[in-house]
């Protein structure tokens, strides 16, 4: 009885195979020095988010129901949307450090990196990002600041809209335009 549970035990005291963490945390270190340049940051932030991924993700069950058309509109809209985002926000990106502290592997294609920003004067924030290789290319997918994840976040709003009797997708696209 005791050789199972100390064979057990013994097993998940060893440690894991590395898999996406260098990887992943390269990608963000990248994409973190990229994002807060003054001339290429609004680049390098819609390059470094796989949108399509987000987007249709941020439309959750309501994905299903629209056409090819609607999703590649809807898609733009919310690349326009992270954009403006990032726009309205770029002041805060001055004398930024960023530090990789860690990441944690879920699979050997989807990692959390976890990294510490400090803007200039201010105490440091945790901010995660869960990052998905495909293809050979690592793209960020999620953000998660102050607690809460940006896409789940977004999927929440978008879902508020679309769930509103008589929505359409035009809905959500407009409102991503506002």
């Amino acid at each position: 009885m005791f050789r199972p549970l100390f064979a057990a035990a013994l097993f998940a005291a060893l440690p894991l195979a590395a898999h996406a963490g260098p990887e992943a945390e390269a990608v963000i270190e990248q994409a973190a020095r990229d994002i807060f340049d003054p001339v290429d940051g609004e680049k390098a932030f819609t390059g470094t988010i796989d949108v399509p991924t987000v987007a249709r993700f941020s439309l959750g069950k309501h994905a299903r129901r629209i056409s090819a058309d609607e999703e590649a509109r809807f898609t733009d809209a919310f690349r326009h949307y992270l954009a403006n985002t990032y726009r309205s926000n770029v002041d805060k990106f001055d004398n930024v450090d960023v530090i990789v502290v860690g990441s944690i592997d879920r699979s050997p294609t989807d990692s959390i990196v976890e990294t510490r920003i400090r803007p200039e004067g201010k105490e440091a924030m945790t901010v995660r990002w869960r990052v998905i290789a495909r293809d050979g290319e690592w793209r960020v997918v999620d953000v998660e600041f102050l607690g809460l994840w940006l896409a789940i976040e977004q999927r929440a709003q978008i879902a508020a809209i679309l769930d509103r009797p008589r929505a359409t997708i035009e809905d959500a696209i407009a409102a991503l335009q506002s």
